[in-house]
């Protein structure tokens, strides 16, 4: 990975575009990382993992309806959503 500095990518942008098929290329301004330039492949790659992530903790999310239906079967009671934030 390649660290430059903002006005570096400014002066030679078409450079650093032909050189992100080879490096990933950090941009700093004032030492501070505030960017990154990566080649598309590499930027699909990293949006289908996102989804797949995503996808996944989809599957393990419980709606607080459902946890209460759970708890309710477990221990044979019949809380509500609405009586348990009255309470």
């Amino acid at each position: 990975m390649k660290k430059v500095n903002v006005t570096q990518v400014q002066d030679s942008f078409d450079n650093f575009i032909n050189c992100i098929d080879q490096e990933q290329i950090v941009i700093e301004k004032e030492g501070k990382a505030i960017a990154t330039l990566i080649n598309y492949e590499e930027w699909k790659r990293l949006k289908q993992l996102e989804i797949e992530l995503m996808n996944e903790v989809e599957e393990n999310f419980y709606t607080v309806e459902e946890v209460i239906a759970e708890y309710n079967q477990i221990h044979g009671t019949e809380f509500t959503e609405e009586n348990l934030r009255n309470d």
